[in-house]
């Protein structure tokens, strides 16, 4: 019999983590806590933002949320939704 599919909530592991971030390019301008191109996931975590919210923001960031950076983040509607929230579960696990 194969595995239990792991619920809908669950943070993903380190491992899976790792590659989807890796994949969808967000470690290309993001660190998991210092500020790069743009905020460390860490203090993404501080907004307190929704997962559902935080993948609203991932197909249409808004700029003006974070005044201290200079590049603005581009639209991502290339993430897959699954994956964006398992991403958003996981940096709201950081707070």
């Amino acid at each position: 019999p194969k595995p239990a599919a792991k619920p809908a909530t669950a943070i993903p592991s380190e491992t899976e983590i790792k590659a989807l971030l890796a994949k969808n390019t967000c470690t290309a301008c993001h660190a998991p806590d210092k500020k790069q191109v743009g905020p460390g996931f860490n203090e993404i975590a501080k907004r307190g933002y929704t997962s559902e919210k935080m993948v609203e923001l991932i197909y249409n960031p808004k700029p003006e949320n974070w005044p201290d950076y200079a590049t603005p983040m581009p639209p991502m509607p290339q993430v897959p939704k699954e994956e964006a929230l398992k991403i958003a579960r996981w940096i709201n696990s950081l707070k």
